[in-house]
């Protein structure tokens, strides 16, 4: 576990730089605010944001929320992936929920998903197809990026038809197509499924909330991102596929 609050950690770092076009490696990190560099001790996953009263030490503007949330969502997903999913499976699995981590920070915060964290992994979830470190044959993980892909660019197509404007961003392409590569068709009917459900839920309640308090401003020009909820339901997909199998075929 304290393995996976640190790599939470770099996970933050990774998802914040890549967008910003820096360096992951230098300089060290320092508030964005006043520049000032984060001590060790104010750099403990989780626990020195809660301390902070999640604020800089030096300038006291408040830290993003985003930094403890992926720490505490990578322990929890990852924890369950090493006790859920045969061992043979894990690194490559690991490296997938790494890159949706990555994605959720980023597409929150920005709305921007970085491609170092998508469609540029997509010859890795076939190389580990094919060489089996994934329980998927080639051929599926090829399918299911194609597949997955497709089917988004139908449903934005025909969304611009009828509104003239784009319903899925870009970066939302580049996602399903890593993920249909990770886990084949299947997979990503599945992630698009349980995505679009917990989307919708979501966004359903934001706009209910916010009418409650009268800001009718903030809902006219509301924009969800719909990442967060795919990367979610691929890792839900990952985590339950034994169990989603054993219904889709019975036995």
């Amino acid at each position: 576990m304290p393995f996976f609050a640190c790599w939470g950690s770099f996970l933050n770092v990774l998802g914040y730089r890549l967008i910003k076009n820096q360096s992951i490696l230098f300089p060290r990190s320092s508030c964005p605010y006043c520049s000032t560099l984060i001590a060790w001790y104010d750099n403990i996953p989780v626990f020195s944001w809660i301390l902070l009263g999640g604020k800089c030490r030096a300038c006291k503007h408040s830290i993003s929320f985003l930094y403890p949330f992926i720490e505490i969502l990578t322990i929890i997903v990852l924890t369950f992936l090493y006790t859920l999913i045969p061992h043979y499976y894990f690194f490559a699995y690991f490296i997938f929920f790494s890159a949706l981590l990555v994605t959720i920070r980023s597409d929150l915060e920005t709305m921007l998903i970085s491609r170092y964290a998508t469609i540029f992994l997509v010859p890795l979830g076939c190389l580990m197809s094919a060489t089996q470190l994934l329980p998927l044959s080639l051929t599926e993980s090829i399918s299911g990026a194609l597949v997955g892909y497709l089917f988004l660019a139908t449903i934005n197509g025909i969304f611009k038809y009828l509104r003239n404007i784009d319903g899925i961003g870009e970066g939302d392409f580049d996602l399903i197509l890593f993920i249909g590569s990770f886990t084949g068709i299947v997979g990503c009917w599945i992630s698009i499924t349980i995505g679009s459900i917990i989307g919708s839920v979501c966004g359903l309640s934001y706009l209910l909330f916010s009418s409650s308090y009268g800001e009718r401003d903030s809902i006219a020009h509301a924009k969800i991102p719909f990442g967060p909820f795919l990367a979610l339901g691929a890792m839900l997909f990952v985590l339950t596929q034994k169990q989603i199998f054993y219904y889709l075929i019975g036995h």
